[in-house]
């Protein structure tokens, strides 16, 4: 009992150092630094634009950089805007602030390179070039997945049916509309992927899309437009997720800007691509004849 007695003192005086340490991390003084940043004083442009093999007005859509601090979109109205495939020349037309459309028969033809050049009302050029490769191969769509047959708000799977062509190297955009309205309707939505491991076979049942149950309440005409886009597009698409939705995982590499097609440092792409469609009427279940 004796020896027992006599170590409690020492336990205790190498206790309160730790507990001292303790108490002064956790109480520790907090310096507050005010950094200033340098402004965006000379803003550049950022391009959201395409055109493809479908006969329709393509748009353009042009802004400004901003302040990392004050990201308010400002559009770049005034400019002068244009689409020529060396052979043609299409002249855009601001229709509202910074949005440029071409006239509606207007269509891109696959096996060209299309350039979109745009001066501003400062005299600054830039221009953004990109090719048309041949439409892969889309056959059909169908509709598979219900409350029935998979956990409650599964929702209903868009399958992809069609031959993918030979060579390898073909990149895909997919987007997807129900009653004729955009579903996918933000760039972080988008289905894209290339044929690194379907080269030359036939692609079936193969989920593209998934439809929320809560969305598909009554029977519904779905559309899934397939835009056989360049290798640069997929890798300008892949490093956009990189850089947004797919962060998060301790393996993250550090931050990069994302590569564009536009000249003279501006930002963003301009994007030339075929097109096919398939589409198909939907039910909230399954129907089996």
């Amino acid at each position: 009992m004796k020896k027992d007695n006599c170590n409690k003192p020492h336990r205790l005086q190498s206790i309160i150092p730790l507990l001292l340490l303790t108490l002064i991390a956790l109480t520790g003084c907090e310096e507050i630094m005010d950094v200033s940043f340098n402004s965006n004083a000379s803003p550049n442009i950022v391009v959201r634009g395409s055109i493809s093999t479908d006969a329709r007005a393509h748009r353009v859509i042009l802004t400004y950089t901003t302040d990392y601090f004050h990201p308010d979109t400002l559009m770049a109205t005034g400019a002068t805007v244009s689409i020529t495939d060396g052979v043609n020349t299409f002249s855009l037309e601001e229709t509202e602030e910074g949005t440029y459309y071409t006239a509606e028969n207007v269509r891109g033809i696959a096996g060209r390179y299309y350039t979109l050049q745009v001066t501003l009302p400062d005299g600054r050029q830039y221009s953004a070039t990109d090719y048309i490769y041949p439409a892969g191969g889309f056959d059909s769509i169908a509709q598979t997945g219900n409350h029935k047959t998979h956990y409650s708000g599964y929702g209903y799977n868009v399958l992809f049916y069609g031959q993918e062509p030979q060579p390898e190297g073909h990149c895909y955009l997919f987007m997807l509309y129900k009653d004729d309205m955009v579903y996918s309707d933000t760039v972080t939505e988008v289905a894209f992927a290339d044929d690194a491991f379907i080269n030359g076979i036939y692609v079936k049942d193969y989920p593209v899309y998934r439809i929320r149950e809560s969305d598909l309440t009554d029977a519904a005409r779905v559309t899934l437009e397939m835009h056989t886009v360049s290798r640069a597009y997929y890798e300008f698409l892949s490093a956009l997720m990189l850089e947004t939705v797919w962060k998060g995982s301790p393996w993250d590499g550090p931050p990069a800007n994302i590569p564009g097609n536009v000249s003279n440092g501006g930002k963003g792409f301009f994007r030339a691509s075929s097109t096919k469609r398939q589409s198909k009427v939907f039910y909230p279940t399954l129907r089996t004849n």
